[in-house]
């Protein structure tokens, strides 16, 4: 089974969300895991975050392309999507996000600061990829 977003081997959803991240591949859409994936729960989503669109675009404007393409990984993946799950279109949840409450001030975030308050870092992500791929089977 596919995602119903994804019909003649395109991606309906970007068509209402234009500023998120592209995937790599479409493998994904293909797949029987559709529902993890971060389009698709903001899209089925009775609620969304006011920001949702702008951190979207500060994500798309200012990550780099690598990240892009780790988000084909699952590990990575699910960073993203437990994030997006627990506070974007969580109604109870996304004003206890740190980048709601500094553009609730009118600051801008920085892109690094996750919603749980934690900062990310490249370097943290590229290592944690080299050690999943380097890791014995």
């Amino acid at each position: 089974m596919s995602c119903p977003l994804y019909q003649d081997f395109t991606r309906n959803c970007i068509k209402k969300f234009p500023d998120f991240l592209e995937f790599p591949t479409f493998d994904f859409c293909a797949s029987d895991n559709f529902k993890e994936c971060i389009a698709y729960a903001i899209f089925t989503s009775e609620f969304i975050c006011s920001y949702l669109t702008t951190c979207g675009n500060a994500y798309k404007k200012n990550i780099p392309k690598i990240i892009t393409k780790m988000l084909s990984e699952k590990e990575i993946r699910d960073i993203f999507y437990k994030f997006s799950v627990q506070y974007c279109i969580s109604q109870e949840n996304h004003t206890t996000c740190a980048k709601y409450k500094l553009l609730s001030e009118g600051k801008i975030p920085p892109i690094n600061l996750l919603p749980d308050g934690n900062k990310s870092n490249l370097i943290d992500l590229l290592l944690k990829r080299k050690l999943i791929t380097q890791s014995p089977e």
